[in-house]
């Protein structure tokens, strides 16, 4: 089997575990999750923040975006471009600047302001699993590998902790990047 039939494997485990979580746990569990994303000095010394906007089996990022844009901060949400490229944009207002977007995601839209990566200092990643060192089980479009290649900013991801793989469960190729800080809801 290779690399991406192993991927698909696990995401397809990993989809079938989503399906067994109730809104109650994910609820719980993005709310523990956001207030320790919100407590990283990371993120509080941030001027420009970038993170994605939760929907389905992701934790809800609504109060880190909201937290953010409050204090003043520059935030931009992913808007995917096409097939193989994204970009960040920057909004001011959760509710009037995101609509529905490639594949169903809540994206910006497309008459706001690029925010170049190098802006960039603070990101939030999200995945459909993880490893405690990092490794990343993403979509398998490759956006987020793309996008994060030669970054210099502070990345976290964020993770339910049902959803968690055990370390080297993760097929990892050159492609992958690991990201430093996993955020679980895990006490």
């Amino acid at each position: 089997m290779d690399i991406r039939e192993q991927k698909n494997q696990l995401r397809q485990r990993i989809k079938e575990i989503n399906d067994t979580l109730t809104p109650e746990y994910c609820s719980e569990a993005s709310r523990i999750i956001c207030d320790k994303v919100l407590l990283l000095d990371g993120f509080k010394n941030a001027d420009t923040v970038f993170c994605f906007v939760g929907v389905g089996s992701e934790p809800d990022t609504r109060p880190i975006i909201e937290a953010a844009i409050k204090a003043g901060k520059h935030l931009c949400v992913p808007l995917c471009l096409d097939k193989t490229t994204m970009a960040a944009i920057e909004i001011t207002d959760y509710d009037r600047d995101l609509e529905r977007g490639f594949y169903g995601l809540l994206e910006p839209k497309k008459d706001l302001p690029v925010v170049y990566v190098d802006n960039i200092d603070f990101a939030v990643i999200p995945c459909v699993s993880c490893d405690s060192e990092g490794n990343r089980l993403g979509h398998g479009r490759g956006y987020y590998d793309r996008y994060l290649e030669g970054r210099s900013f502070e990345c976290v991801m964020l993770c339910f902790e049902k959803a968690m793989s055990a370390v080297g469960e993760i097929p990892v190729d050159e492609h992958d990047r690991a990201i430093e800080t996993v955020i679980t809801d895990a006490q």
